[in-house]
């Protein structure tokens, strides 16, 4: 066996003992052992795989060719085979030399199979058993529209869920080594380098990176996060299409949800010159997506310079400059990408510039810099209600002060999305159906709905909105297909800003819901917050109480905001 092995394989007289120390060259020669083959790594020889006695092999590499593309080629090509992996182990760049000095007095057939094997370095990736898994995984998942993926590494088994329509839903369950060795390669070899926050996969650390595939003839960009948990681990992947021109085309305000007197503010804000809109909302609530959906109103002007600074670029939208940055967990600030990204953007005579996200305090200072100078800056903050952006931007990780803050020229427009389930039109029930008298006139009580236009999602679903290869054997209420923004679109006024600069925030709340002259089943939304938005889409039938109920909660917890 070890002779099929080793045919047509350069040999040479390379020794090892110690397996996870190589200190020296001298550790190296012992025992008559037989070099396998080495790749060529950005014109050097950095990486060699030693056939040991036993038919087995051994990978050694300098430290910074560990875990690359190379690296995991190398060991696909070995596995092929038939080696079987007995360790790894890295040495100094001046060990490695003297190595394959020995290496390279191989004959000129064995030299050209290690032209061959850097060659084929792509091919093995693409073939690779473990990356062709979670390729399938993504197409599929794909193609019943989910946002994310969740994989929960439990015991023997993977389960795998999505998020699909705003929820999550069961998608199979896999044998656990297959969905370990899957995100490892990609997250080892496709991910792109910068963005790995660690050099390999490893299911004890909070681990995350940037991935890029593509699937069939879309490119798409992965958010990868993992983190251990008690009982084994999990990775949520986010999927970003980045080509998709349907979702182009729904870049509208209208069409994600507001409503016309929600819009009419919020164009009125993005048609100033000046000052900030900022967007809140909880992940995955659709922020980046309303944003894009802002500067393409403001680009089909084409009157403004407009560019997008975003970590990564989930849409490209016609007349607007985007850049790409990764932003630097630690390090240096001079050095720092994003910082760059602002500078050359102050520099760049803008007119509009819209940040990805406020997540610390250097794009905190930036954005406040970038308003004071008298640019139109939209952006994103992690928050629980419009007003609750104020409180964010103040607060000790971002830290601004409230006097920089709370006033007109910094803050234009103040906005808070979550999404909602929308009823399947095709099998929707009438409330009065499915719920009881008791339940419906909670919301006749608080809201004054007339309970007969409440429409409940059915519970088995139909052909017009059931997903291929999901499991709604464990859901509730599975007649929805896709999701709204529910919103609340406020501009404060001179009492408000002066309330907030006090950080009296629940009084400024009190004075916004006075300003609500409308009932709660017109589409006028002054004085209303999100969940009253959500109140007019449920008097609609869009909307079940149920999906009401769980983003916003029972209407008695609302009586203390109907004085």
């Amino acid at each position: 066996m070890a002779t099929e092995q080793a045919q047509g394989l350069p040999q040479t007289g390379i020794h090892i003992t110690n397996f996870k120390n190589v200190p020296a060259y001298s550790g190296l020669l012992t025992h008559g052992l037989e070099a396998v083959t080495t790749v060529a790594t950005e014109k050097e020889n950095n990486l060699v795989a030693l056939r040991l006695k036993d038919g087995s092999a051994f990978l050694l590499c300098i430290p910074s060719e560990q875990n690359k593309v190379s690296w995991y080629a190398l060991l696909e090509r070995l596995k092929s085979k038939g080696f079987t992996l007995r360790g790894h182990a890295t040495c100094t760049p001046e060990v490695m030399r003297m190595i394959l000095f020995d290496i390279n007095r191989m004959s000129k057939a064995a030299a050209r199979q290690v032209v061959q094997d850097a060659e084929v370095v792509n091919t093995l990736v693409k073939n690779s058993a473990p990356i062709g898994w979670f390729k399938d995984l993504l197409a599929s998942v794909m193609l019943v529209g989910a946002s994310d993926i969740h994989l929960e590494y439990r015991g023997p088994r993977t389960i795998v869920r999505v998020r699909l329509d705003g929820l999550m839903r069961e998608y199979t369950a896999v044998p656990r080594q297959i969905a370990v060795d899957g995100v490892s390669a990609i997250f080892n070899i496709i991910a792109e380098e910068h963005s790995r926050s660690e050099g390999a996969f490893n299911e004890s650390l909070a681990q995350q990176a940037m991935i890029p595939l593509t699937i069939g003839s879309e490119l798409v960009n992965l958010r990868f996060q993992s983190h251990p948990a008690v009982d084994g681990f999990d990775v949520v992947i986010r999927i970003l299409r980045t080509n998709n021109a349907e979702r182009s085309k729904k870049l509208n305000l209208k069409l994600l949800g507001y409503t016309d007197s929600q819009v009419d503010v919020i164009n009125l804000s993005i048609g100033s010159a000046w000052g900030g809109v900022f967007i809140a909302g909880v992940t995955g609530s659709g922020k980046t997506t309303t944003l894009n959906a802002m500067l393409k109103e403001m680009a089909q002007i084409g009157n403004r310079k407009i560019i997008s600074i975003e970590d990564p670029v989930e849409y490209q939208v016609e007349g607007v400059s985007h850049f790409s940055i990764q932003r630097k967990v630690a390090g240096d600030e001079a050095s720092n990408p994003f910082k760059g990204a602002m500078m050359a953007f102050l520099r760049m005579d803008p007119d509009v510039g819209m940040f990805g996200e406020i997540r610390d305090q250097l794009s905190a200072e930036m954005a406040l810099n970038a308003i004071q100078t008298g640019h139109k800056i939209l952006t994103t903050v992690h928050a629980t209600s419009a007003l609750g952006v104020v409180g964010r931007l103040t607060s000790k990780s971002l830290g601004l002060l409230r006097e920089n803050v709370c006033t007109p020229e910094f803050v234009s427009t103040l906005v808070y999305q979550v999404l909602t389930p929308i009823n399947c039109p095709d099998c929707k029930i009438p409330a009065i159906e499915v719920m009881t008298e008791h339940q419906l006139l909670e919301y006749k009580r608080y809201f004054d709905l007339n309970i007969h236009h409440i429409y409940c999602a059915s519970e088995a679903g139909c052909p017009n909105c059931r997903k291929p290869n999901i499991d709604y054997s464990k859901s509730t209420r599975v007649g929805v297909k896709g999701v709204k923004v529910n919103a609340e679109v406020i501009t404060p006024d001179d009492d408000m800003y002066a309330l907030l600069s006090e950080a009296k925030d629940i009084d400024a709340r009190r004075l916004w819901r006075k300003k609500r002259t409308a009932p709660y089943d017109n589409p006028d939304m002054m004085g209303k917050e999100a969940w009253g938005h959500a109140l007019y889409d449920m008097s609609q039938g869009l909307i079940d109480p149920y999906y009401f109920e769980m983003n916003f909660g029972a209407p008695k917890l609302f009586a203390f905001a109907l004085d």
